[in-house]
């Protein structure tokens, strides 16, 4: 009988795991079937484009939370949130609006404005991040940008999803841009993205590539989050302190802090879904790896010093009272925790696949 139970349990492990399927068809407003749109799941290497009967099919997906994405030109991107088991099969269908953003006053003002490229570069370095990475990404169709500034702050707006080219990490990105707003000081920004492999020119090349995503996933958030569903994260480096702030306990509580792991932090871990849940803060510190040098120059940090730590320190708060996780470690909701520090200076630059695995 155990060892029934046993097979029993294996198989059914075995079926969450196995990958899902989505399938769908793109429309416009009236009903009629778009050819040549982009779908996709953001945050990955997935996506497929729609056939002449606006149908399309993307496979191989990873048991998990996604935000499904189809965009055209002319059109406004439009976003499913989509929840998948292992083994699933489902059928989305994503309509699509046309655009209110006109390409034309872009173009203009990328052409004849000293005060747009300002701008622009401003947007970059917000966006893109300002770490080495960073330095080897640019924007490849910038003249689809307009901007604005009113009382110190910069909005940005896209008549056409952006093309990234990421020659650090070996991937060109398109991103679909919905929200961006940065003042003095505080940044609000939103997009959907996802990741094409570029071709190495050479194995060097190749070689390089595979190093430095590695280095990008190695203490980032993906890769702390994967590791508490997993149990690991003080094997892989990471040393969490629980900072209290005393809201609904005992006021002298409050600024306590505590080493603490997976087992205080994450609840109702089950068929690889966690639940994050925590009050105050969790500061960070990942010993895998020192800090980038461009972070003490970067126009976010904050601290006076010259030597890069060899720590990489972050800080983690939670908007809500509590964060689901899926299986790859991705929050159903981003909007539901916030970073600082560390975590906060790495950009679109420093990102890879939600699907990612360091080899070993």
């Amino acid at each position: 009988m155990r060892a029934l139970v046993i097979v029993l349990l294996l198989l059914a492990s075995g079926a969450l795991a196995q990958p899902a399927t989505v399938n769908g068809i793109v429309r416009d407003a009236s009903g009629f079937p778009l050819p040549g749109a982009n779908v996709y799941l953001s945050g990955t290497a997935r996506g497929a484009a729609s056939d002449a009967d606006g149908k399309y099919s993307i496979e191989d997906v990873p048991p998990g939370a996604y935000r499904i994405v189809a965009s055209m030109l002319g059109y406004q991107a439009a976003v499913r949130e989509i929840r998948l088991a292992g083994g699933a099969r489902i059928y989305v269908t994503l309509e699509l609006e046309p655009s209110a953003v006109e390409m034309g006053t872009a173009r203009v003002e990328a052409e004849r404005d000293r005060r747009w490229e300002r701008r622009l570069a401003q947007f970059a370095r917000v966006l893109l991040g300002e770490s080495a990475n960073a330095d080897s990404t640019r924007i490849l169709n910038p003249e689809v940008l307009s901007f604005r500034s009113s009382w110190g702050t910069l909005t940005a707006t896209a008549a056409a999803p952006l093309l990234i080219e990421n020659r650090a990490l070996g991937y060109r990105l398109r991103y679909d841009l919905h929200e961006f707003e940065a003042s003095s000081g505080r940044v609000r920004y939103h997009g959907d993205e996802v990741f094409e492999p570029l071709a190495p020119g050479d194995s060097a090349e190749a070689r390089r590539w595979a190093a430095a995503r590695k280095r990008a996933y190695l203490g980032s958030q993906a890769h702390l989050f994967r590791a508490l569903l997993e149990g690991t994260a003080e094997d892989e480096g990471f040393t969490l302190l629980h900072v209290f702030d005393g809201d609904g306990l005992d006021r002298r509580a409050e600024g306590a802090t505590f080493r603490t792991s997976s087992d205080d932090l994450l609840q109702e871990a089950s068929y690889g879904w966690g639940t994050l849940r925590f009050r105050g803060r969790v500061d960070v510190a990942y010993g895998g790896e020192p800090e980038d040098e461009a972070y003490l120059t970067s126009e976010w940090f904050r601290e006076r010093r010259r030597v890069p730590d060899p720590v990489q320190r972050s800080t983690l708060h939670l908007n809500e009272s509590s964060v689901r996780l899926d299986p790859q470690g991705t929050p159903e909701d981003p909007f539901a925790i916030s970073t600082s520090g560390y975590m906060a200076y790495e950009r679109l630059a420093d990102r890879v696949p939600e699907e990612y695995r360091p080899e070993e």
